[in-house]
């Protein structure tokens, strides 16, 4: 439990204090983004499918925590679209990292360039959504 409480309070609830803290100003900027970091294991669709590379994953505190960001995304996502504010969720691929033994395909400045295409969409790009590098991904 102790571990799943760490890991969830790095990736949701850290997300969560950072984004509410910030809203005032994101409310008065303008095109404000907010782009959440989460993972292909946080897509129920890919964890169920066999012939998905993440369906081979089972860390219960981590899938669970990025699976939970998604949900936290689209509320976002509705809660600030009406300031005109975009709220999406990326993952970055298999990045090679610790966390896998860095048996990633992807490197990690690699990784980051879906994050930063949608931290630099327009008023007409979508929000409330997931995506990688090939686009939208299923929940």
């Amino acid at each position: 439990m102790e571990a799943i409480q760490s890991t969830f309070e790095v990736n949701l609830f850290g997300p969560i204090r950072v984004t509410q803290s910030f809203v005032p100003l994101l409310k008065a900027a303008n095109e404000a983004r907010i782009v959440m970091m989460g993972s292909g294991v946080g897509s129920l669709t890919l964890i169920t499918d066999p012939t998905s590379l993440y369906s081979s994953v089972n860390l219960l505190d981590y899938t669970a925590s990025k699976v939970a960001l998604s949900a936290v995304t689209v509320s976002f996502a509705k809660e600030l679209a009406p300031f005109g504010i975009k709220v999406n969720v990326v993952e970055p691929g298999h990045v090679r990292t610790d966390l896998n033994k860095n048996t990633g395909f992807v490197s990690p400045e690699e990784g980051a360039l879906t994050a930063i295409k949608m931290a630099l969409i327009g008023n007409d790009g979508p929000t409330g959504g997931f995506f990688g590098s090939h686009g939208r991904q299923p929940w």
